[in-house]
């Protein structure tokens, strides 16, 4: 397993994690790191600093909510130093899901099917209408 930083703006983070563990239980790979309006850098570094430190993983990935913002820049320029952390912007359910419960080893083939199972978890539905030209009555 993998240890996994989950960082984002607002409760987007404890959301998630939420609703994983209402479905799979808890997670002991997981830490969460929110960045809350009127929050300041330094409290949000060192708390990206303290998670990093309490996962005892060989292998940490970051997943954030979008590449650019705050949480994902601050974790980048707080761990960008460790050589065993990576960083993946665009989480959702099925990207942290597969990320917490993955056995997959290998940290390329690791990336490669969360970011696999995330994008074919978005889908659209359609509704088909049904248009009749036999019209009964006038």
């Amino acid at each position: 397993m993998k240890g996994i930083i989950l960082t984002t703006h607002g409760d987007l983070a404890s959301g998630l994690y939420s609703t994983i563990k209402m479905i799979a239980g808890s997670f002991d790979n997981i830490r969460i790191v929110e960045f809350h309006d009127g929050d300041n850098i330094e409290q949000l570094d060192k708390n990206i600093e303290d998670a990093y430190k309490e996962l005892n993983y060989s292998d940490i990935f970051v997943l954030s909510d979008l590449a650019g913002g705050t949480p994902f820049n601050r974790s980048v320029m707080t761990l960008a130093d460790k050589e065993n952390v990576q960083f993946v912007a665009g989480v959702n359910f099925a990207m942290l899901y597969q990320a917490l419960s993955s056995e997959i080893e290998d940290n390329e083939e690791f990336l490669e099917d969360i970011i696999t199972t995330s994008k074919q978890s978005i889908v659209t539905y359609k509704q088909e209408i049904e248009t009749s030209s036999n019209q009964d009555g006038i």
